[in-house]
């Protein structure tokens, strides 16, 4: 990253956090949560956090989510990738393998001035 991009990073991030900061001091009161809509008084089903902390929650399960949505989008791309790898790997193996046996049998090409097997040059 630049420098110029690492700045304006720092100009943006810093007032961000700054303002979040502020917000999650302002408003520290608690709030509660209630799971069950037909029984709101049911104290197993409630959670009583303060108000940022919801906040929080519900910025972190969102990133959650959103990766996981972009980790699975991109699939197809990690298949190809890998079908790509094995396949490469494939080609490899055979190079190496007409490799050995042209050393073996000697050039696969004869003409005039070039020695194939039983030819003097």
């Amino acid at each position: 990253m630049t420098r110029l991009g690492r700045l304006l990073k720092w100009l943006i991030l810093v007032p961000v956090l700054l303002v979040v900061a502020l917000l999650s001091v302002a408003n520290d009161h608690r709030v509660t949560l209630h799971f069950n809509p037909l029984e709101p008084a049911d104290s197993a089903l409630q959670i009583d956090l303060a108000l940022y902390q919801f906040g929080f929650a519900a910025f972190i399960a969102g990133a959650l989510v959103g990766a996981f949505i972009v980790w699975n989008s991109q699939r197809k791309y990690r298949r190809k990738a890998r079908d790509n790898r094995y396949e490469a790997a494939r080609w490899q193996a055979k190079a190496e393998q007409a490799e050995g046996a042209d050393t073996k049998t000697g050039p696969l090409l004869a003409g005039p001035g070039l020695a194939g097997p039983g030819r003097a040059s």
